[in-house]
């Protein structure tokens, strides 16, 4: 993946205890939202995830994913280089069993994507939001934080619709 400004990976170890708590994700299809490198969609495909689709505005990002997907052959994984809420009127109805989500932090991004699945009526078993541990989204009240998981500077909030 080429360096690129204002891209921020998931930490390794942040991506490890996030598999281990969701144990099996076989069979599963996946969002993953501001994909920046993708790597969370490959590694769900990588643990048996039925299909995996990544959203990324950045067009170099987004074209070294399709690049990787070509070269690797993974059939699986769908990339769609566009704004998330443009990618998710795209997808208006589709339901998904994992989505996962690491917006830029602190910019109210966290807050408006549960808002953004209400309003596109993405159905989804679970939605996980990377976000900064010192900021604490505020939830709209049709959603709920099951739990949150902090890894250094990065919190992991997991959500369910009410």
């Amino acid at each position: 993946m080429p360096s690129i400004a204002g891209l921020r990976p998931t930490p390794s170890k942040v991506r490890q205890a996030l598999f281990n708590i969701l144990a099996n994700v076989e069979g599963l299809r996946v969002l993953d939202l501001f994909a920046g490198s993708g790597v969370m969609a490959l590694e769900s495909i990588s643990r048996g995830a039925a299909a995996a689709i990544s959203i990324e505005k950045h067009p170099q990002a987004a074209r070294a994913m399709q690049q990787l997907q070509k070269a690797w052959a993974v059939d699986a994984w769908q990339i769609l280089p566009l704004p998330v809420e443009k990618g998710l009127a795209k997808l208006s109805g589709q339901c998904f069993d994992l989505i996962f989500a690491d917006p830029p932090y602190a910019e109210g991004f966290s807050e408006k994507l549960p808002q953004w699945l209400d309003a596109y009526e993405i159905s989804c078993g679970q939605l996980i939001i990377e976000e900064s541990a010192r900021y604490q989204p505020a939830w709209p009240k049709s959603w709920q934080c099951m739990q949150s998981r902090r890894y250094g500077d990065t919190c992991l909030h997991f959500l369910s619709r009410n």
